[in-house]
């Protein structure tokens, strides 16, 4: 799967957690779906997990993320800095800021 279709997979998901309306999440963050681990054929790039983590942000949920995978050490620290830059910069932004413009919406609960 590549970082589009992953995301709008992601998108769909989130969007589910959004109507169940938890307060609180917790993610297991499987770095193994960057592009060249040697555990499978993903190929997710950096920019590709920044965009997942912003689009979990955006749910401004209380979040505890767990690493649950990544076994290419060479882009595991890169790969990891980009998905908590995401992540800290969705749940900084409104839903409709255009830094998430063009990602999947979430709808307004």
């Amino acid at each position: 799967m590549d970082g589009h279709g992953y995301s709008n997979t992601l998108g769909w998901a989130l969007n589910r957690i959004k109507k169940f309306r938890p307060r609180f999440l917790v993610v297991a963050l499987g770095l193994d779906t960057a592009k060249g681990d040697p555990t499978g054929t993903w190929s997710l790039i950096p920019e590709d997990f920044e965009k997942n983590g912003r689009m979990i942000g955006a749910l401004q949920l209380p979040t505890v993320v767990v690493q649950e995978g990544g076994y290419r050490t060479k882009s595991l620290g890169a790969n990891a800095r980009h998905f908590f830059t995401g992540l800290w910069s969705g749940a900084l932004l409104p839903n409709n800021h255009p830094a998430i413009a063009g990602e999947a919406k979430l709808p307004r609960a």
